[in-house]
């Protein structure tokens, strides 16, 4: 499934050289993080994505979503070393993507525009949860091999809009 960057809201990445897992072992251990944070209406699952074009070899993601948030962490061996990323965005919504291009559609993006305070709050503290979850399994991991993330390494990128 490809995104439109348009609903990206942020993004993180990062190369650990020295450092080799395999993804499944990884997302477990993110999974157990997860789950003690015990976050309100919250769904783990994995999600495959595409590598490339429809033909193309499918990547196994940890997808986290509350509401219509959705956090898809990527991690991957890459040589002898290592990766994570992950992708913050939005979909589209079930009402949405029925009234698409109609009246009742225009409604729904408008007031969806408008959020209150409480509802970006909320969104704020799903993205930093689930940061942060990511960042104690990183820690966890990275101390077992003499590794620690500078403050910059751990810092979220907000795409613009």
């Amino acid at each position: 499934m490809a995104i439109p960057v348009a609903q990206v809201l942020s993004h993180w990445q990062h190369y650990f050289q020295g450092l080799n897992m395999s993804a499944d072992a990884f997302y477990s251990q993110v999974e157990k993080t997860l789950q003690a944070q015990q976050m309100p209406d919250t769904k783990i699952s994995r999600a495959k994505h595409k590598e490339g074009g429809m033909f193309s070899a499918s990547r196994e993601y940890l997808r986290i979503q509350h509401a219509d948030l959705v956090f898809d962490i990527c991690a991957a061996p890459f040589g002898k070393n290592f990766f994570v990323s992950w992708w913050l965005y939005e979909t589209e919504g079930t009402l949405n993507s029925l009234f698409k291009s109609t009246k009742v559609g225009d409604y729904l993006r408008d007031r969806a525009a408008r959020r209150t305070f409480f509802e970006i709050d909320g969104e704020n503290m799903f993205r930093e949860c689930v940061h942060q979850a990511l960042m104690k399994t990183l820690d966890a991991i990275m101390e077992e091999k003499g590794f620690k993330l500078t403050e910059t390494e751990r810092q979220i990128k907000d795409i613009a809009a």
